[in-house]
């Protein structure tokens, strides 16, 4: 089976303000069986809005047989993945994270 991979890099705030335009953004990035590689390391804030939209676009692309990577999460990103324990489950690859 051949397993496309793609990325997006997201920047700035990943809030309730933003996770609306976010998120039809990456799931035009899915596709059945692809792997989307989204990058943190410009996310500057993010609230429980930013981390249900990370959850949601994993959800969605293992529904379709693939996969939501999660690389070099900024500060911000652990910060927030931390305080809801979400760590190991959104745990992002690459980065001090």
């Amino acid at each position: 089976m051949n397993h496309d991979t793609r990325a997006v890099e997201l920047r700035d705030e990943l809030t309730i303000q933003t996770a609306a335009v976010e998120f039809p953004r990456l799931l035009a990035a899915l596709d059945k069986n692809a792997t989307v590689r989204v990058g943190l390391a410009g996310v500057t804030e993010m609230d429980t809005a930013g981390l249900q939209l990370l959850l949601a676009v994993r959800r969605e692309a293992r529904r379709l047989g693939g996969d939501a990577e999660f690389h070099d999460a900024s500060d911000a990103v652990r910060a927030a993945l931390a305080i809801v324990h979400l760590d190991d489950k959104l745990r992002p690859a690459g980065g001090a994270g």
